[in-house]
Formats: C-alpha cells, sequence, structure tokens
C-alpha cells in the first residue's frame, strides 16, 4: 500500500491511497459500478437542459456492495481509510457514483464549507494517463495545486472545503465511461449523529 498526503498551508489535507484495494474487489466495483441506475442531478443550473456542469449520478446506500467492498473492518483499504477518517470524529453521511461522460463540463467547487471529508474511489478497472479525467485541487485563490491521475483502485480522502474539478476526458482514445464512488463523512459533532 502506497499513501501521499499533500498539506496545504492551512492544515487541510489530499490523500491519496494506492494498493489497498485487492484486484478482484477492483473488478467487482467496476461491474457493479456499469450495472447502476443513473440520473442527471448536482446541476448547478435547475434547468435541466441548461445545464453547465450536468452529472450523471446513482445514489448508494449505506448497505451498498460498494460501501462494504471499501469500508468493511476486514478490507485493507478500511484500515487506510480509517487512519484518515477516524470514526471516532467522523460518521458516513451519504454515498454515490459519478458516471463521467465524454462532453462533460465540471464547475471547481467545494463539497462542504464546514467539517467534512471526502472519499473518492477511482472505479474504471482500467485507465491509461493520456485519457484525461484527471482531477484538480485548488487553493481558496483558484490556483491548480494538486493534480490527481486516475488510477484504478486509487482512493483520495479530502478536505470538503477544498476547491476541486474533474478535467474532460481525451474524446479520441478514452473510454466512454469514467466511474468514481464518492463518499461524505461529516463531523460527529452534526446534530443528525447526535442521539
Amino acid at each position: 500500500m502506497k499513501c501521499e498526503t499533500i498539506t496545504y498551508d492551512d492544515g487541510r489535507e489530499i490523500n491519496i491511497i494506492d494498493d489497498s484495494v485487492a484486484s478482484s474487489e477492483i473488478l467487482d466495483i467496476y461491474f457493479i459500478s456499469c450495472a447502476l441506475a443513473y440520473q442527471i442531478c448536482n446541476s448547478s443550473c435547475s434547468e435541466v437542459q441548461g445545464i453547465v456542469d450536468r452529472r450523471l449520478k446513482c445514489d448508494i446506500e449505506d448497505t451498498h456492495p460498494i460501501i462494504e467492498y471499501l469500508l468493511s473492518e476486514r478490507t485493507n483499504s478500511y484500515k487506510a481509510i480509517k487512519k484518515y477518517i477516524p470514526s471516532e470524529v467522523y460518521g458516513f453521511d451519504r454515498g454515490y457514483v459519478n458516471l463521467g461522460i465524454h462532453g462533460d463540463v465540471n464547475q471547481m467547487h467545494i463539497d462542504h464549507r464546514y467539517d467534512c471529508k471526502t472519499l473518492l474511489y477511482y472505479a474504471n478497472r482500467h485507465w491509461e494517463y493520456n485519457w484525461g479525467g484527471n482531477t484538480i485541487f485548488y487553493d481558496n485563490d483558484g490556483n491548480a495545486k494538486t493534480n490527481v491521475e486516475v488510477k484504478p483502485g486509487r482512493i483520495v480522502i479530502f478536505d470538503g472545503g477544498i476547491p476541486h474539478t474533474v478535467m474532460p476526458m481525451n474524446i479520441r482514445c478514452s473510454p466512454s465511461y469514467r466511474f468514481t464512488v464518492a463518499l461524505k463523512f461529516e463531523t460527529l459533532k452534526q446534530t443528525k449523529f447526535k442521539k
């Protein structure tokens, strides 16, 4: 397992984890992602035909097999994830799978303004660096700080307040679909986690 941490001046981190998901699980997650029912969602424009940054996604419940593959205590990925998203501090909020297609235009955005973590899992079973689809992270002034390449089985964990976007896929050589699993974790201080 390989881990790399990029730290911002204010202490926020981007953690890149490779080789923590078994090859059989990478294949299973990929085939599950292929079979999901996607809908146009998460657009910054309320009119579907006026979508600026259309996104196809499918929400997944906390009992979904993809969640089990990544967050089950028996997996290597769980051990790596727990290091950066400790269960004593963060609770699982929601999850979904994004389906990127040729022609997608994505805006720079943040996931939340308060204390939260996002886990991004690249779910394609094969990807070449020249196919594009990288995730770009920015500083608060909009300057590109980190370029994370798509790699099958790669997990990226980051502070939800870090601005980021997805770069377009190379239409001439990339596959038609780019799958990413997004899992959101919020601080246990949130009312929803209090009993």
